[in-house]
């Protein structure tokens, strides 16, 4: 039996698998077209609107069946856009602050899925970790939906107009709430 694990790599020549070695698609059930085998398509995920499109093959294992052949379908796994991984918060809060980044731009988006009285919202930091005043999470307007590409804002700023132009980093607070790009 042969299912789809993930692999990925920052260069395109040192690759890796997640830790956990979960089948990114899994096999079907017994009696499912897709019980015995699946193999990836040869091009890459198709963006639809919001989702990724993945199409793959598959078939039944031919000792099963008693077919002695191996009937090939393909199927179609679909993802939300980006939601390969995601840091995620429950009922108490969490919070994560990125390296240091080089911001260009007005906006900030991110890619979140919200639960039930969930919530995401963002602070600025200086590259020393410090606040910058109208950009703190006492200021920011959390988001309360899930959504691909949720515009994070704050109570007296709707853009980001950051003071020179050095490296900064964002705190991420959530609560109830999948972050994922």
């Amino acid at each position: 039996q042969v299912d789809l694990h993930l692999s990925y790599s920052r260069d395109g020549r040192h690759w890796s698998r997640p830790q956990q070695r979960l089948p990114f698609i899994p096999l079907g059930n017994a009696d499912s077209w897709d019980a015995g085998y699946s193999g990836a398509s040869f091009t890459g995920p198709v963006l639809i609107g919001e989702e990724l499109f993945f199409y793959y093959f598959g078939s039944r294992n031919p000792q099963r069946d008693q077919s002695h052949h191996w009937p090939l379908s393909v199927g179609l796994a679909k993802l939300r856009r980006d939601g390969f991984a995601s840091l995620d918060a429950g009922n108490k809060p969490g919070q994560l602050i990125t390296r240091p980044l080089k911001f260009q731009g007005k906006t900030l988006l991110v890619n979140a899925e919200v639960g039930e009285s969930g919530w995401v919202k963002a602070a600025v930091l200086s590259r020393e970790s410090q606040p910058i005043a109208g950009y703190t999470i006492d200021d920011g307007i959390p988001l309360t939906k899930g959504t691909t590409q949720g515009q994070m804002a704050w109570k007296s700023k709707t853009e980001l107009a950051l003071p020179g132009d050095d490296h900064l980093r964002i705190l991420f607070q959530l609560k109830n709430a999948k972050l994922y790009s």
